[in-house]
């Protein structure tokens, strides 16, 4: 079967088609009338961004620079035909801020201005907002040092002492506007402790600028190299702690405890770390070597504290003084010479019989009554390395039967050490 003759007539007799060829030779004379139109139409640009960045050059030669700068938009009219201007977006329009009047630091309401950057034909008739409120200034960085603010820390009044506290860092530097940076008055760091502190702490605090009336400064506009510091408080438990004076060279049967002796200051007031002052129950002065210790003889001795020990009461120093009334001086010759732990496998005998002019300190009544029968010079082999031959060695002397007597100086005698046949 077929397909019946496609007719031309036909269409001319369709009203639909009528209709889709009325539309489209509407749309051409439209199109056509637009573009010859010569009236232009205005057109709002929403959001277009204020360059700042091509301005830098300008107050950057006048020492300035801009504050508080924020991404600023505006909205700009323009005007010209109805397919230019349909087409224009905000990148088209170049809006910068007109610096001509700004001759120094402070805040000025600056005209703007806008360009066609689009190589397109349309003008631009207006700006909204037409102006901007800029601050200008010029930056400086300066340093402070730092303060402590703990005025609710306190530490027990009794057994205890707070050092003074290390801040660290010391000092910090702020950068910002001159006018800004002229407003502080100090920077502080604030220990935030309500009670009693009786250990050594540490602390991590803020830091905080206030100006000249002790209110805090807005930081917002300002560079900090710092924000927190770090706050270390000693603190040291006290005591009083008995001083004490060791001897040397004492002779074995001498009593010490009936030897008359003040010393200046029985106790001193010192400051240690908590967990180390149990540690310590004296304070040793230093020594005395009887074999120095002569009638009027007196001695000062220098306060020496463990690290970290501090000394109340700047006690410097301590005097041992000797209570020489009964006592007195005489010279002997001993003749009672022994060689004590002679080595095994060897002979000792002494070269030397006598030790002269040997001094003795003792209590006068004593003394009157002493011999050299009561002096024995003796000799500890067990002291020295076992060699053979002759030397001379240091020798003892005491009075082994007379209390708080002794020599004074030192003394030697020689020996000969030979191997047994």
């Amino acid at each position: 079967m077929k397909n019946p003759k496609f007719r031309l007539e036909s269409l001319w007799q369709n009203n639909t088609f009528f209709k889709v060829i009325s539309v489209l030779i509407a749309c051409i004379i439209w199109v056509v009338v637009a573009m010859n139109m010569k009236t232009d139409i205005p057109r709002e640009i929403k959001e277009v961004p204020v360059a700042t960045d091509n301005q830098t050059s300008f107050i950057t030669r006048m020492g300035l620079t801009t504050i508080g700068e924020e991404e600023l938009f505006v909205d700009v009219t323009i005007e010209g035909q109805r397919l230019v201007v349909g087409s224009i977006k905000p990148e088209d329009i170049a809006v910068s801020v007109d610096l001509t009047s700004v001759n120094g630091a402070g805040k000025f309401s600056l005209p703007l201005v806008a360009e066609n950057v689009s190589g397109k034909n349309f003008t631009i008739s207006s700006i909204s907002p037409s102006t901007v409120n800029l601050k200008f200034d010029r930056m400086v960085t300066k340093k402070f040092s730092l303060e402590l603010q703990m005025e609710d820390l306190v530490v027990p009044e009794e057994g205890y002492l707070m050092e003074e506290a290390i801040v660290n860092p010391t000092e910090v530097s702020v950068t910002g506007p001159d006018t800004d940076i002229l407003k502080i008055a100090k920077c502080v760091v604030p220990v935030d402790y309500e009670g009693n502190l009786t250990k050594t702490t540490v602390f991590s605090s803020d830091i905080i600028l206030l100006d000249k009336d002790g209110n805090a400064i807005d930081v917002s506009g300002l560079t900090i190299d710092v924000k927190q510091a770090e706050v270390t408080i000693p603190i040291l438990r006290t005591a009083d702690l008995p001083v004490k004076v060791n001897f040397l060279n004492v002779p074995s049967n001498l009593n010490l405890e009936k030897l008359k002796y003040t010393v200046s200051n029985e106790t001193i007031t010192v400051a240690g770390p908590v967990d180390e002052m149990d540690k310590f129950s004296e304070i040793i002065l230093g020594y005395i070597d009887f074999k120095t210790l002569d009638l009027e003889s007196g001695y000062t001795f220098d306060v020496e504290l463990p690290e970290k020990f501090i000394n109340v009461a700047h006690t410097e120093t301590v005097t041992v003084t000797f209570d020489w009334t009964e006592m007195a001086a005489k010279e002997f010759t001993v003749t009672n010479l022994s060689l004590q732990n002679v080595p095994i496998g060897y002979d000792a005998k002494l070269l030397t019989d006598r030790i002269t002019k040997v001094k003795i300190i003792g209590p006068a009544d004593v003394l009157e009554t002493l011999t050299s029968d009561d002096l024995v010079a003796q000799i500890d082999l067990s002291k020295r390395s076992v060699e053979t031959g002759q030397f001379k060695t240091a020798l003892s002397i005491f009075a082994p039967l007379k209390d708080l007597v002794w020599a004074v100086g030192d003394y030697t005698a020689v020996v000969v050490i030979s191997e047994k046949d």
